[in-house]
């Protein structure tokens, strides 16, 4: 058990190995699809998927369990100097959390640093953990009806897009057909996609990840559609990408 350190060396909180409540993220089956919807989905496996982004408490528990919190990682993240966001470094290079804001989506994280989370977060659930697809993700937003946006056909402003300069805390939003929140707006997600070259193939070496559901940053109601992709750097540590993390049954083990 370690206190968070705080301006002044005050203790607001601690991290417990035992406390699986704040590090985990809470999970919703998505049922099978019958028939398969657009994108690729496997109409017959369905997953499991957390019902928010994964927050920065949540992320805060797992940097801290694994030290990171303590040695610069820029491959994985980047949060600033600057408090508003949940995390900021320090100048020696730590990060640190704002308890106040630990609800906010964990943002300034690349795709590695959000893929490093889901194989850790594996470890603890005994299962495999990663993002989703891109075609799961599209699937998951719209719902049983699979509406255009997550709430249905019509564009809800106030409620995907209302007038932001940061992120929101998660959960705030009415849940989907399936029971998740956020899907569109406040921030993008990172999906487990490559950026795919023309003629199909794969392009890992250009560096590029999908992401998905809009965000604080952009107004027209196209760029939240369930259906249209965006692409980031791999590397892009930003306050308007987050993560949310798939479930996978956990492997039958041989008797």
């Amino acid at each position: 058990m370690r206190g968070l350190r705080l301006p002044g060396g005050a203790i607001a909180m601690t991290v417990d190995e035992s406390s699986t409540a704040a590090a985990t993220p809470a999970f919703i089956d998505v049922p099978p699809a019958f028939p398969a919807p657009p994108g690729g989905v496997d109409p017959t496996a369905g997953f499991r998927l957390a019902v928010t982004p994964t927050t920065v408490r949540q992320y805060w528990h797992y940097l801290v369990d694994q030290g990171l919190d303590r040695v610069p990682a820029p491959l994985l993240h980047g949060p600033p100097s600057a408090a508003g966001t949940g995390l900021r470094a320090t100048p020696a290079g730590t990060i640190e959390i704002d308890p106040d804001l630990g609800d906010l989506p964990a943002t300034w994280v690349t795709w590695h640093g959000a893929t490093a989370y889901c194989g850790w977060l594996a470890a603890r659930l005994g299962a495999p953990c990663r993002m989703p697809s891109a075609a799961e993700w599209r699937y998951a937003a719209g719902g049983p009806a699979g509406f255009r946006w997550a709430l249905g056909n019509d564009f809800d402003r106030p409620v995907y897009a209302p007038a932001a300069t940061g992120p929101r805390p998660v959960g705030r939003t009415p849940a989907n057909g399936f029971g998740l929140h956020d899907m569109t707006g406040n921030v993008f997600e990172w999906c487990q996609d490559p950026l795919t070259a023309s003629g199909g193939a794969d392009a890992d070496g250009l560096g590029s990840r999908v992401i998905k559901g809009g965000a604080y940053t952009v107004r027209n109601p196209e760029s939240f559609d369930n259906a249209t992709i965006f692409t980031a750097d791999e590397l892009s540590a930003v306050p308007y990408i987050g993560f949310r993390v798939l479930s996978l049954p956990a492997p039958e083990r041989e008797s």
